[in-house]
């Protein structure tokens, strides 16, 4: 069999790429490029809350063995445990905003039916952007104010617990954008109580 008909070409037909309008090739490249860094994104953080949540219940076990065992208390504990207490919170919030498992009330928007529901969806979701937009300014305006500072016994910056905003703002950012190219991420993503 000649290459060209193994290639899926008649005789006569240009080997091209693809046979979609140009304009359907650059949407379909984003869609996957957007998808995949989300992807990454998001499991990178489900990798990272897991090690948070390990390293809360190891660092908790720790402080009661050295608090009522050895009977020397260790001063940082707390604190590693409220840092990683709310990079757990701001991450987490971020990937749930991706599978749209945040509590929500949706009953009037189902209600709604078509293109008042798609107008609704989109009123709400471009609430949350500007919310998350303010949120982001002022959170890298505050840990960028705190650097200077030392938080307790760690002797470390607190902008290690004011940083975590910002971070999961632009991971919410970049799940927006998802959405406004790929209409399937409109949709809830699992069950809540699974991760």
């Amino acid at each position: 069999m000649p290459p060209a008909r193994r290639l899926g070409f008649l005789p006569g037909q240009r080997a091209s790429a693809s046979r979609r309008p140009p304009g359907k090739t650059a949407e379909l490249s984003m869609k996957a490029l957007i998808g995949r860094l989300s992807d990454i994104v998001t499991e990178t953080a489900k990798f990272a809350l897991g090690l948070c949540v390990a390293a809360i219940v190891l660092i908790t076990l720790a402080a009661v063995w050295w608090r009522y065992v050895v009977n020397a208390p260790i001063a940082w504990i707390e604190q590693v445990s409220n840092i990683l207490f709310i990079w757990i919170t701001f991450i987490g919030a971020a990937v749930l905003y991706r599978q749209k498992l945040h509590i929500g009330v949706d009953m009037f928007i189902g209600m709604l039916k078509g293109r008042a529901q798609e107008v609704m969806f989109w009123l709400i979701e471009i609430s949350n952007l500007i919310f998350i937009t303010v949120l982001f300014i002022y959170s890298v305006k505050l840990s960028i104010d705190v650097l200077p500072n030392t938080y307790g016994a760690l002797d470390i910056t607190p902008a290690w617990f004011y940083v975590s905003a910002p971070v999961s703002c632009a991971m919410m950012m970049l799940y927006f954008v998802e959405k406004i190219v790929d209409p399937s991420k409109r949709q809830p993503v699992g069950v809540a109580g699974e991760f």
